[in-house]
């Protein structure tokens, strides 16, 4: 009966924990090129998955995201990730996209460099030193400073992101951009650690041992 019990607790926490971490990945389609690009299509610049998670013990915003093929296939490409931080705009509603909003942007090239670009209330740019950004096969990963991403009217956890592959020998403009993940709207960031599955956790587990204590009589009728 007790290891019964015991097995439900864990299974339940685990998968509500699941569900939690899963909940800000974006899975995009591969292959789902814009019409309005024609640049390389080697893969590189085509999203598979993508997500932001923020820790606010640490103020570290975490990024990752695969790609359908190897980072660096495209010589001339790169990866930007638009935040909305509380006054984010449609600058893209002219292209049918009234609903990607952001108010900064953070590049990263394929030698892991980058740059953390504020547009709004006023502008400012922070470079990032080659190494920024990890690159591994299909896979970008890196790390920033919430100090780079101030809030500009929302909390960081309440911000919000989408992310646009560019390939920069094409000239400037929305048809550089290949993908957009998510393809019609932003992404809340992931917060960590997960404080539901933790509660969830904490009063599962206290249940079990108020359980463990009940008398054989309460045992059997739960039985």
């Amino acid at each position: 009966m007790r290891l019964n019990i015991a097995k439900t607790v864990i299974a339940a926490v685990l998968l509500i924990g699941a569900t939690q971490a899963d909940a800000s990945v974006v899975n995009d389609a591969a292959g789902d090129y814009l019409a309005t690009y024609f640049g390389s299509k080697t893969g590189d610049l085509d999203v598979i998955s993508a997500s932001v998670t923020y820790n606010p013990a640490s103020d570290i915003f975490h990024f990752e995201s695969t790609f359908a093929g190897n980072v660096g296939g495209s010589p001339s490409g790169f990866y930007i990730w638009g935040f909305d931080r509380g006054a984010g705009t449609g600058r893209f509603t002219a292209n049918g996209l009234p609903n990607v909003l952001f108010d900064s942007v953070v590049r990263f090239n394929i030698d892991g460099s980058g740059a953390v670009n504020l547009l709004a209330p006023t502008s400012g740019s922070t470079v990032l030193a080659a190494g920024t950004a990890t690159i591994q096969g299909k896979q970008l990963i890196a790390d920033i400073a919430g100090s780079l991403l101030p809030s500009n009217g929302f909390a960081k956890t309440d911000y919000t992101w989408n992310l646009w592959p560019r390939d920069g020998t094409l000239a400037g403009g929305f048809g550089q951009i290949s993908d957009f993940a998510p393809n019609l709207n932003n992404q809340a960031v992931q917060v960590v650690p997960l404080p539901g599955a933790f509660w969830l956790f904490g009063s599962m587990f206290a249940l079990f041992r108020l359980t463990k204590r009940q008398t054989p009589a309460l045992l059997a009728v739960v039985d």
